[in-house]
C-alpha cells in the first residue's frame, strides 16, 4: 500500500464533505446573532471556532468507522471505507481519532471568552460516544437514535457558532426550529434508507421498530415546520407593530426570502429520497444536499453583508 493511499484513507476518515453541516449550522447561528443583537462578527474567531468543530467531528467520524469496522465490512457500500478496505489499520484509525478530538478540545480551551463553545464541543463528544459505542449504542435503540443523531447534534453545532459571539444559550426559537426541522427530517429519511441494513444487523433502531410510512410522515411534517420557521423568520418584522413580543422569536432581513424561493427549485432533485428512501441513491442525494447547503450558506453570507452595508 502506497503512502498516498494511506493519506487518502486518513482524509476519508475525516469526511470533509460532512463539515458542510457544521459550517451551515454555525453560519446560520452567527448571522442570526449578528442580526438580533447587532453584534460585529469576527471572521477570524469564527474560522478558528469552525476549525475546532470540524476537527472534533472528523475525530468522531473516525471513531465511528473504527467501532463499526466489522459491520461495515459486510455492507455493500460501506465495505469500501478506509478501515474495512485495509487502507488504514484499525489501531492507527483509533489513535488518529483521539488525536483529532484532543486538538479540537484544545482549540475550544484557548478561544478567548468562549467557555460555552467548549461546553458545546464536550456535549457533542459525549453524545456521539453514547450514540456510537458499547454498552450505550444509541444508534441501535429506538427513539434514542433519532434524538441523539438529529436533535442533540444539530442544536449544539448551532450553539457552537452562537456562543462564539453571544455568551448564553438564548438563541431565538424560530432559528432553532428551522435548523432542527430540516436536519431531523433529513436524518430521519436517511435512517429509513438504512432499514434493510439495520434488520440484517439485528439492530433495534427506530426504522426497525416503527412503520416506515409513519416515520416518513413524521419527517415530512418536521421538514415542513422547518420551512415555515424560515418563512416566519424572514417576515416576522412585518407583524411587530401589532405584537411587539414576536421580535424575541427571531427575525432575518426580508431579502433572505430570496434564498427560500430559490431553494424551492431544488425540491425535484430530492423527490426520490422523499418518496422512497429505501430505493433511492442516498449517496447521490447527499452530494446534492452538500452542494445545495454550500450555495445556500454562500447566499446567506452575501445577503447578510449587503444588508449590513445598507444599514450602516
Amino acid at each position: 500500500m502506497s503512502f498516498f493511499v494511506f493519506i487518502r484513507g486518513l482524509v476519508s476518515l475525516m469526511r470533509p464533505m460532512e463539515w458542510s453541516k457544521s459550517f451551515a449550522n454555525m453560519v446560520v447561528a452567527a448571522i442570526t446573532a449578528g442580526i438580533v443583537f447587532g453584534i460585529a462578527l469576527d471572521p477570524i474567531k469564527f474560522a478558528i471556532g469552525f476549525a475546532g468543530i470540524a476537527l472534533l467531528w472528523s475525530g468522531l467520524y473516525a471513531l465511528n468507522d473504527y467501532t463499526d469496522r466489522k459491520a461495515d465490512a459486510l455492507h455493500p457500500i460501506k465495505k469500501a471505507r478506509a478501515i474495512p478496505s485495509g487502507r488504514v489499520p484499525a489501531k492507527v484509525a483509533l489513535v488518529f481519532s483521539i488525536a483529532l478530538v484532543l486538538i479540537a478540545l484544545a482549540i475550544g480551551f484557548f478561544i478567548n471568552g468562549s467557555f460555552l463553545y467548549l461546553l458545546c464541543l464536550f456535549i457533542m463528544l459525549v453524545n456521539q460516544i453514547l450514540y456510537t459505542m458499547k454498552p450505550f449504542n444509541f444508534k441501535k435503540r429506538p427513539v434514542l437514535d433519532l434524538i441523539s443523531g438529529s436533535l442533540v447534534n444539530p442544536v449544539f453545532r448551532f450553539y457552537a457558532g452562537w456562543t462564539l459571539f453571544v455568551p448564553a444559550f438564548n438563541a431565538p426559537i424560530l432559528a432553532l426550529i428551522f435548523i432542527l426541522g430540516l436536519q431531523f427530517g433529513g436524518y430521519g429519511l436517511y435512517r429509513v434508507s438504512s432499514t434493510k441494513h439495520d434488520k440484517q444487523m439485528n439492530y433495534k433502531s427506530s426504522v426497525v421498530c416503527f412503520p416506515e410510512r409513519k416515520l416518513r410522515w413524521i419527517c415530512y411534517i418536521v421538514l415542513l415546520a422547518g420551512g415555515i420557521a424560515y418563512l416566519l423568520l424572514c417576515t416576522n418584522s412585518f407583524f411587530w407593530q401589532w405584537l411587539p413580543g414576536l421580535r424575541f422569536f427571531g427575525f432575518w432581513p426580508h431579502r433572505f426570502l430570496l434564498l427560500g424561493f430559490l431553494s424551492l427549485f431544488s425540491i425535484p432533485l430530492y423527490k426520490p429520497a422523499l418518496r422512497n428512501p429505501q430505493e433511492s441513491d442516498m449517496k447521490k442525494m447527499y452530494k446534492i444536499l452538500y452542494f445545495h447547503n454550500l450555495l445556500f450558506i454562500a447566499g446567506m453570507i452575501i445577503l447578510y453583508y449587503t444588508w449590513i452595508a445598507k444599514i450602516f
